[in-house]
């Protein structure tokens, strides 16, 4: 009992110095607020969260039953000023073409036929027609003459002792439709091109894009179209294994010949080592020497695919194509092709 009284009397202290303090808080002096500022803050109400789900599993189920919506042209699109975007092109890619140019290039041959065949259906006369209405059949000519010149002169400055069939093989890769396509598209020409099919097929795209070239070789000059496929076109190049681009189907027989004219022995392949011979994935090491030098050495499964592989590395050693070799001259002082012509020259007298 003695106990329990003595704890009775620690809680009647307890609270009443509680009480204490919060008499002495109350009677401290607080100033009032000189001013008052009350912010508003507009929330979503509580509806729309589940009004928006509802419609989004709304589409989903009829995705699913009808299929998805077919692609549809930017054009199609309320906020669509065709006019706008083509003036917008150019300067986006540091450019100043001519706006008639400009549409000439994006026009397509069968955008031309469907505008004349809509006015017949209408009854016109004659003379009305017929449209007065550029497409690009000639500016990309123009375009493709500028791209195959630039990338041959530019492969042979930078490969010199490639021989005219690698050069011919690294230059179809570069200039290959789904490449030009595929640089047309991130350059944002799809959504500009007059076409009378959509999607826009890959050849139309590809015409597209080399009259885009023919147009600035016509409004800027040589110079500036050259710069053009410099930036966009061989760039591709850049991270890429010329080696792979060029598929040589002998390669020991093409070593042979290049041996034999520069006046050295035949190419000799040996066995630099071997592991699991008798296990199913063997791994063999084969060199391939020539005057007791060893010109390219490579690994395979089995000792034929070594042997080729072998001569694929010296090939590419002869050629200066290997993998150790400088990076390709991407800077400005390489961008015409009179520099590319005395670059080559150049390297062939040193060589």
């Amino acid at each position: 009992m003695a106990g329990l009284g003595r704890n009775c009397i620690l809680c009647a202290r307890k609270s009443l110095l509680f009480h204490r303090s919060v008499v002495s808080l109350t009677r401290l002096q607080i100033p009032p607020a000189t001013e008052v500022v009350v912010t508003q803050v507009r929330g979503t109400k509580r509806w729309v969260r589940p009004y928006l789900q509802t419609l989004v599993n709304r589409i989903n189920r009829e995705n699913e039953l009808l299929g998805p919506l077919p692609p549809q042209p930017r054009s199609s699109k309320i906020n669509w000023n065709y006019e706008s975007e083509l003036h917008a092109f150019g300067p986006r890619l540091g450019e100043k073409l001519n706006l008639s140019t400009l549409r000439a290039a994006f026009t397509d041959r069968s955008y031309v036929e469907e505008e004349e065949e809509r006015r017949r259906e209408l009854d016109l006369p004659l003379e009305d027609v017929k449209l007065d209405m550029q497409d690009n059949s000639q500016l990309a000519e123009q375009g493709w003459q500028v791209t195959t010149n630039y990338v041959h002169s530019f492969l042979r400055a930078e490969f010199p002792l490639l021989p005219d069939e690698g050069i011919q093989a690294i230059h179809d890769y570069v200039t290959q439709e789904d490449m030009l396509v595929w640089i047309a598209n991130h350059l944002g020409v799809k959504d500009l091109i007059r076409c009378s099919t959509f999607p826009i097929p890959p050849p139309v795209t590809k015409q597209v894009f080399l009259g885009v070239i023919g147009a600035v070789n016509h409004d800027q000059g040589l110079q500036r179209a050259e710069t053009f496929v410099h930036d966009f076109v061989v760039a591709q190049l850049v991270g890429k294994d010329v080696n792979a681009m060029w598929d040589i189907p002998n390669p020991m027989g093409m070593l042979a010949e290049m041996l034999q004219k520069a006046g050295k022995g035949e190419p000799e392949p040996r066995v630099i080592n071997q592991s699991g011979t008798n296990t199913v994935t063997p791994v063999y090491f084969v060199g391939v020497y020539s005057d007791k030098e060893l010109l390219g050495e490579a690994s395979g499964d089995t000792m034929p695919l070594a042997v080729e592989e072998a001569a694929r590395v010296a090939l590419a050693n002869m050629f200066k194509t290997h993998e150790g070799r400088k990076p390709l001259a991407l800077d400005t002082r390489l961008k015409t092709t009179a520099k590319l012509a005395d670059k080559t020259n150049y390297l062939e007298n040193q060589s």
